[in-house]
């Protein structure tokens, strides 16, 4: 079991260097797998932002959301 953990511990340190790269190096011009790269991460970040602005805008309309059902209620 200890052999396992070991393994599975070392494959997980490996993985997580590789996956650190510096913009310049994951990014470089002469690798041509990297040719999309621009237009993936932005895309990427389009799709993070639009859903947290419409939380965003969200939570701002109802920040007062008890006040307003009070208010409901007294005009009824």
């Amino acid at each position: 079991m200890n052999k396992l953990r070991l393994i599975t511990f070392l494959f997980l340190i490996t993985f997580i260097e590789s996956a650190q790269a510096c913009p310049g190096c994951a990014g470089s011009m002469g690798n041509p797998k990297d040719k999309y790269l621009v237009y993936i991460l932005s895309v990427f970040i389009i799709l993070c932002y639009i859903p947290f602005y419409y939380l965003y805008k969200t939570i701002i309309k109802y920040r007062n959301f008890n006040e307003i059902i009070d208010n409901v209620k007294e005009t009824e």
